[in-house]
């Protein structure tokens, strides 16, 4: 069990992630830039969402949907890279530093694709209440590997917020969550959120000396050619956008929804801990509801406006708790 205790698994790396921390002190007024940012990255998340849903029905596969995203991501970000002259390929901190953005790279991309797994043989609520459990996994990453705060008061909150997901995505999935009926593929969304929350986690260890559109930009390169390199080891029939500007600026759309996203979620993880950023980020789901609601005429269950409240009280609470 010695390998799994705190000091063998950081000794190596603890100093520069604390001189890090006291180099750049987290005021309250940029914890709450930050989980502004976060909220922004919500609206584009959810937008992007919606052009999934849009995709997928008119027959791309997840990891078709995910080269193009990261293909129009990539190009989105150099531009960006290139607007605001950031080197995305000098990384001045050495491999000490690149290597976390790497590990963002990766896991945030496997992370994904797990949950697009789950997605195909799941129902989209379980999978996306399953999925979205990573609040949890990232606190607690956080206050591990970082030492951030994680109070007592907000890790009630994160729960209740958490089963107020759970009424707004599918009412009985807090029975799922408890382990009741839990398939492989339930298990490869909760993995899927482990995955993403190293992958949060990981910007916060890079630190604020690696610019937030250098993480996108590693990110989309490892989304369009990994996904697209699975695809063609899978023997997937290539999709194309057909000559229609709805299906185009889809495919254009949620590269640029997924930029935006990734960059102002960066941004966020920058300036305010990570656990309540990315509870704020997943706000992006009561969003995404209501887009269904208004677009596919879907109409909410008492269960699911209640679970809306319960996250956006928790979501008030934790910012007055900073």
């Amino acid at each position: 069990m010695a390998i799994f205790e705190r000091s063998r698994l950081t000794v190596p790396a603890l100093p520069s992630y604390n001189s890090i921390r006291q180099s750049v002190t987290i005021t309250g007024n940029e914890q709450r830039k930050g989980l502004g940012l976060a909220a922004l990255s919500a609206i584009a998340f959810a937008a992007m969402a919606l052009l999934v849903r849009i995709l997928a029905d008119s027959g791309f596969t997840p990891l078709q949907i995910m080269a193009w995203r990261g293909g129009v991501q990539a190009v989105c970000s150099l531009g960006a890279c290139a607007a605001l002259k950031v080197n995305p390929f000098k990384v001045h901190m050495g491999w000490e530093k690149f290597k976390w953005v790497a590990v963002r790279a990766v896991f945030g991309v496997i992370g994904h694709l797990l949950y697009y797994t789950a997605l195909a043989k799941l129902s989209m609520g379980v999978a996306t209440v399953l999925f979205f459990t990573n609040p949890i996994f990232t606190a607690i990453l956080a206050h591990w590997m970082l030492d951030e705060t994680f109070t007592k008061d907000q890790r009630w909150l994160m729960f209740i917020a958490l089963f107020g997901i759970g009424l707004v995505v599918v009412p009985l999935s807090p029975l799922t969550l408890l382990g009741i009926g839990i398939s492989k593929w339930s298990i490869c969304a909760l993995l899927g959120a482990v995955s993403v929350a190293l992958a949060y986690v990981s910007i916060r260890i890079a630190g604020p000396r690696v610019h937030p559109l250098v993480h996108v930009v590693y990110f989309s390169l490892v989304a369009g050619v990994g996904s697209a390199l699975l695809a063609w080891i899978q023997g997937e029939s290539w999709h194309m956008p057909n000559n229609t500007a709805a299906e185009w600026t889809a495919v254009l759309g949620i590269g640029i929804c997924a930029f935006l996203a990734q960059y102002l979620m960066g941004a966020g993880l920058l300036l305010a801990n990570a656990g309540p950023v990315v509870t704020m980020r997943n706000s992006n789901i009561v969003m995404s509801f209501i887009l269904d609601a208004v677009i596919y005429h879907t109409r909410p269950s008492a269960s699911s406006a209640i679970g809306a409240i319960i996250i956006t009280v928790c979501l008030f609470k934790m910012v007055q708790l900073l």
